[in-house]
Parts: structure tokens; C-alpha cells; sequence
């Protein structure tokens, strides 16, 4: 049997385990920044369509056109801005409002709600793994209001 040509092996030896590396630290890196943006996510789990909401964290405020049934959406905070409540409100007849948990932007934040009928909110609010290694943002929890 031949033995490999010198190049062949040269590039399983050290070229192969190099980018392994590189993309090891690339996806650290990647994790570790990411882990300072906080989202908060709603979940419509009333049984209905929802109208338009807003969600307010903040100095963020995103509007929603409408939320079908069993739809969640997404918003991604900033590293910047001031800790605070989030604030919900929906366009319907009487005006919906609902205020609760709190957020800090660059905490590595994810804030659930699920909202449920007869106006039952239910928030989890949970820290990156990377946060609390680091020793950065609060401590999660959750709870339940009418």
C-alpha cells in the first residue's frame, strides 16, 4: 500500500482541526453577544383572533396588525434603553390594557407571555445561560395575574 501523499495528511493533521477551532470560537463569540439581547414573545392562546396589539418595553414600542389564533410574535430588544414593565394593549371595544414582569434590554432576557381567555396573563421570564455565567441579569421567575 502507498502511503498518503505528504499533502493529504498535512491537511487532515492541521488544517482539518484549525477550522474546527475557528468555527468553535466563531460560534462562542456569536452565542456570547446574542446572549446580551433580551425578546419578549406573546402567545395568543385565548381561542380567537386578536386586533391589532402593541407591546411597549421600555422606549421599544411594535405594533401588530392583528394576531390570529394560536399565533405568537417576537420582538428583539436593544443592547441600550431602561429596565421596565411590559406594557400590552390591545385595539378593541372597551380598550384592553395589561401591564407586568420587567425587562432589561441588555439582560439576556426572554420574557413568555401566554395569553389566555377571560384576560389571563401568564409570564416567564428566563436569563441566557451565558448571563448568568457571566454574572450579568437578574434572576428569572414567573407568575400568573388575572
Amino acid at each position: 500500500m502507498k502511503p498518503a501523499p505528504v499533502r493529504r495528511r498535512w491537511r487532515k493533521r492541521v488544517v482539518l482541526p484549525l477550522v474546527g477551532v475557528v468555527l468553535l470560537g466563531v460560534t462562542f463569540e456569536v452565542a456570547l453577544v446574542r446572549s446580551r439581547e433580551s425578546t419578549v414573545v406573546v402567545y395568543n392562546e385565548t381561542g380567537a383572533a386578536l386586533p391589532s396589539l402593541a407591546i411597549r418595553v421600555g422606549g421599544t414600542v411594535r405594533v401588530f396588525p392583528a394576531l390570529a389564533e394560536e399565533e405568537s410574535v417576537r420582538i428583539r430588544l436593544g443592547t441600550a434603553g431602561p429596565a421596565g414593565p411590559v406594557r400590552l394593549e390591545l385595539a378593541k371595544e372597551p380598550p384592553w390594557e395589561w401591564e407586568g414582569g420587567s425587562v432589561e434590554p441588555a439582560g439576556g432576557q426572554r420574557v413568555s407571555i401566554r395569553l389566555y381567555p377571560d384576560g389571563m396573563v401568564e409570564v416567564d421570564s428566563q436569563v441566557s445561560l451565558w448571563r448568568r455565567l457571566i454574572g450579568s441579569g437578574g434572576s428569572g421567575g414567573s407568575g400568573k395575574e388575572p
